[in-house]
């Protein structure tokens, strides 16, 4: 069900015509509650940025609501230089660079890791495969951070120059330039620069302004009842209507909950098949 379909099925339904902006806040209204209601996969994000050496503060993107996980890992990309079957092979910079992070890029061989750094000169546990050049990558293994609140971070980690790699993150706070979006603390301090990995809930653009959603495609009823029960306030409608389609929204939503906080978590090889009780 696109936006247009979806408006002239509520006044259908209602009986009643509304302007174009009443039924975009019934509709917005609507979409508001369910996402509110349900944990669906469909409004999951992933985005990463950069934590930099002696800055404990990372930006939260512009969308962001609130947070699945939070996890940074080590990486660096300099040039780099190595013969074929050698273990070496001798980097522009080693900043960043740790024992044990993964290594790739041209030349160097599948699943290789640094096993020994001396200066500039980085040894693989593989031989290369191929004579080394160009931007070689570094990655270390993910870690994920532990959620606190900022007194927490602020009272463990007391002097903002005390570094080490980051274990606990919280929500700081709008950033000094926008008051709508967040930004998070990190505790201790980075000591080099990590890559952070962000999971996080948000909204997605409403089917208003899309015109066509996943949820209008794929669980209309939801949509549909939930913009009903908008209207039909709004309408000051009779109880015993506005009780059917309470009853209809919640009836669709238990299906759509049911789909994002059980199918969508599970899988047939590892919970088996949903079982219903005999009686």
């Amino acid at each position: 069900m696109n936006y247009a379909e979806l408006t002239a099925a509520i006044q259908d339904y209602t009986q009643n015509e509304f302007t174009s902006t009443e039924l975009a806040t019934f509709v917005e209204q609507a979409e508001q509650r369910i996402y509110n209601s349900v944990q669906l996969a469909n409004l999951r994000k992933n985005v990463t940025g950069n934590l930099t050496t002696g800055n404990k503060y990372l930006s939260a993107p512009d969308d962001y609501l609130s947070t699945y996980s939070l996890a940074i890992f080590s990486y660096a990309t300099p040039t780099a230089t190595g013969t074929s079957a050698a273990f070496t092979i001798v980097v522009s910079s080693a900043s960043n660079i740790e024992v044990g992070q993964l290594v790739s890029g041209t030349g160097i061989g599948t699943g290789a890791l640094v096993s020994l750094i001396v200066g500039t000169t980085i040894t693989l546990s593989i031989a290369n495969s191929g004579t080394v050049s160009g931007t070689i990558t570094f990655q270390g293994d993910y870690l994920f951070l532990l959620d606190k609140d900022v007194n927490f971070i602020r009272e463990v980690y007391p002097s903002p120059t005390s570094t080490a790699k980051p274990k606990y993150y919280a929500i700081f706070g709008p950033v000094y330039n926008n008051v709508n979006e967040l930004s998070f603390i990190v505790g201790p301090t980075p000591n080099m620069d990590y890559m952070a990995e962000l999971h996080y809930y948000y909204y997605p653009t409403s089917i208003v302004t899309a015109g066509t959603t996943w949820l209008g495609d794929n669980f209309s009823s939801s949509l549909l009842y939930g913009s009903l029960i908008e209207a039909y306030t709004f309408m000051k409608g009779e109880a015993d209507m506005m009780a059917l389609y309470d009853t209809k929204y919640k009836e669709s939503l238990a299906l759509l909950q049911n789909l994002g906080q059980g199918k969508q978590r599970g899988d047939t090889y590892r919970d088996g098949q949903l079982k219903i009780p005999v009686r």
